[in-house]
């Protein structure tokens, strides 16, 4: 009875040990007898490192075999074997993984490069995709790094172009959000609301500063009629086309994106001293430049809408329908236009004659050192002395 059992365990172990010898060799077969090259580079597809060469190739040699390679499915069938579907099924798929070309960007055996790939990246993309449009003065840090695949997925993605995610928030993955479109700001421009990253800057390269479609102001005409700021008289900055000098293109707590609040967005050109007098003029103290000025362009002098004296007739209609600032011997104030004026701007006679529009240290806004009219006429008419 005891040497039928010891005959028996040593029966089993020889065929656990056979059984164990045809899996081995099954899983491991000499391929690399002639195959001597397929796994001799960096990255080796875990598939032949893991499970063998007949993981893939299940009917080597087989004169009968069903695919090409010996291989249980064709490409891509096969990759699915081990790698998740959905990852290449998605709503927007790169073409190649559309058609089944896994092989145009992997090497199903060993590579020199991450992720099995053929080529380095951007070199892979750069085969089909070419590189002059990723190659300008200025270049999107990611795409000068090579880092395609930091916006872009390469196989299928549920957005266009492959993106991992929609502008602005594929933009916000490295820029921060605050500073583009921040709820403690109360405006913020239309297409920076809207998400439209892209109205106004390329992803890849460009010519232009900041990855921008064009220069200022040619990018901002692209939405702003340049007809609204083209004009006999022109805002320095606007004529300069320094349209952010004034707005910031994203967001701001100002109206109009300005950076600051008028008349503080004034004075950092224009300084403060002209319009802090001891009496200056409600509107300007009030902050209201724009009630006189447009801030762009103007037919009319100093950018205002229509010429000064109908601007001051708006606020002061009484002046015209009395003498002003008296009435003299023949019944008739002092004329308020139609006569030469050599100290004025425009060489015109104007409200602005005699009184400053913004501030004065002189009662009644007067131009010149004066306490009542008359001390006025002095500065611009010579007196015979007796």
């Amino acid at each position: 009875m005891r040497k039928r059992s010891v005959l028996f365990i040593g029966l089993l172990f020889f065929v656990l040990v056979l059984g164990l010898a045809k899996a081995e060799a099954k899983i491991y077969p000499p391929c690399k007898r002639c195959h001597k090259y397929k796994d001799t580079k960096k990255v080796v597809h875990p598939a032949i490192t893991q499970l063998g060469c007949p993981s893939c190739h299940t009917q080597a040699h087989e004169r009968n075999a069903k695919y090409p390679k010996f291989l249980f499915a064709e490409v891509p069938e096969l990759c699915f074997g081990c790698h998740d579907k959905s990852m290449f099924t998605k709503d927007v798929k790169h073409p190649p993984v559309a058609e089944g070309q896994c092989l145009s960007c992997h090497d199903p055996h060993s590579a020199d490069n991450e992720k099995l790939l053929l080529f380095p990246r951007p070199q892979l993309c750069f085969n089909c995709h070419g590189d002059s449009m990723f190659k300008d003065e200025v270049v999107h840090p990611p795409v000068e790094a090579g880092l395609c695949n930091d916006c872009h997925d390469p196989h299928s993605s549920k957005y266009r172009k492959l993106l991992y995610d929609n502008p602005p928030g594929l933009c916000f993955r490295c820029h921060d959000k605050e500073s583009f479109i921040s709820e403690k700001k109360k405006k913020h421009h239309s297409p920076v609301k809207r998400g439209l990253c892209l109205n106004c800057h390329n992803p890849h390269a460009r010519p232009v500063e900041k990855l921008l479609y064009a220069e200022v102001p040619d990018l901002c005409f692209r939405c702003h009629l340049k007809e609204d700021f083209t004009g006999k008289n022109y805002h320095p900055p606007v004529k300069a086309g320094q349209c952010l000098n004034c707005h910031d293109p994203h967001q701001a707590d100002a109206k109009k994106l300005t950076i600051y609040k008028v008349p503080q967005l004034c004075f950092n050109c224009h300084g403060d001293e002209e319009f802090t007098r001891k009496n200056p003029h409600p509107p300007v103290a009030a902050g209201m430049c724009t009630v006189c000025h447009n801030v762009h362009v103007s037919s009319k002098d100093v950018l205002m809408d229509m010429s000064i004296n109908e601007k001051c007739l708006q606020c002061h209609p009484r002046i015209a329908k009395s003498p002003h600032p008296i009435a003299f011997f023949t019944g008739r104030g002092h004329p308020l236009e139609g006569r030469k004026e050599p100290r004025s701007r425009n060489g015109k006679l104007s409200c602005a004659s005699c009184h400053t529009p913004h501030s004065s240290d002189y009662p009644r806004l007067f131009k010149y050192p004066a306490n009542k009219p008359y001390e006025l006429c002095k500065h611009c008419h010579k007196f015979a002395k007796k």
